[in-house]
């Protein structure tokens, strides 16, 4: 049945374009089975072949990972009861387990609201990390950044990677595991260097109006 369901997300990529590839990642945002790692370079290759620009694919598949996060985001916000009251009833149709949800709950404890944006980068955490954000109260604006900037790295990342591939898109999934933590690292250094030339940027458009 999964495997049918990645089958026709797939497909709906390929012949719809742009709403295959947000309904694909709005299902993934909140549906643990559905493979980023395998939907996003699916949709560089696709991209690759001209049916799709790249950079319009990887926007729109961020906004809509994000907008898959908001549900649980707001269970979360009625309390972490609530989140177990629709864990016990849904959890298992999501394939979500209260052991993930768990790990989820202490690595926000651990690392706070952060995680929102790393746990974008790390398999199982990032379909988790909502509901802890909504019951610590994070900040909604505060929570859509994080999430945004996280799922705009990681979408950059596998469908960039499945646009230089080619036919060989299919491999990104092999390399996102072996390489997680290299990938994870890449991801930060990423968000530095883009903070720190915002930063310079604005002192150097600061200065050249002051001249």
């Amino acid at each position: 049945m999964i495997q049918a369901l990645i089958d026709w997300l797939v497909n709906i990529i390929k012949t719809i374009g742009y709403p295959g590839v947000m309904l694909s990642m709005f299902i993934e945002s909140f549906f643990a089975p559905i493979p980023s790692e395998l939907i996003l370079p699916f949709s560089g290759f696709v991209a690759s072949s001209g049916a799709l620009n790249i950079y319009l694919t990887i926007i729109l598949a961020s906004i809509a990972a994000y907008l898959g996060t908001l549900p649980f985001y707001f269970i979360g916000r009625w309390g972490k009861e609530k989140v177990d009251l629709f864990l016990r009833k849904w959890g298992k149709y999501l394939f979500i387990k209260e052991e993930d949800l768990d790990k989820g709950y202490a690595i926000f404890a651990k690392h706070g609201s952060k995680m929102v944006f790393f746990g974008r980068l790390i398999p199982i955490v990032r379909t988790v990390i909502s509901f802890p954000a909504g019951v610590a109260d994070m900040n909604f604006g505060l929570f859509s950044a994080y999430t945004l900037a996280g799922t705009l790295i990681w979408s950059s990342l596998l469908a960039g990677a499945g646009y230089l591939l080619g036919d060989n898109w299919d491999a990104v999934g092999g390399y996102i595991s072996k390489y997680e933590k290299v990938i994870i690292v890449v991801g930060i250094i990423f968000v530095a260097l883009f903070v720190i030339k915002g930063i310079y940027d604005l002192v150097k458009r600061k200065q050249n109006q002051s001249k």
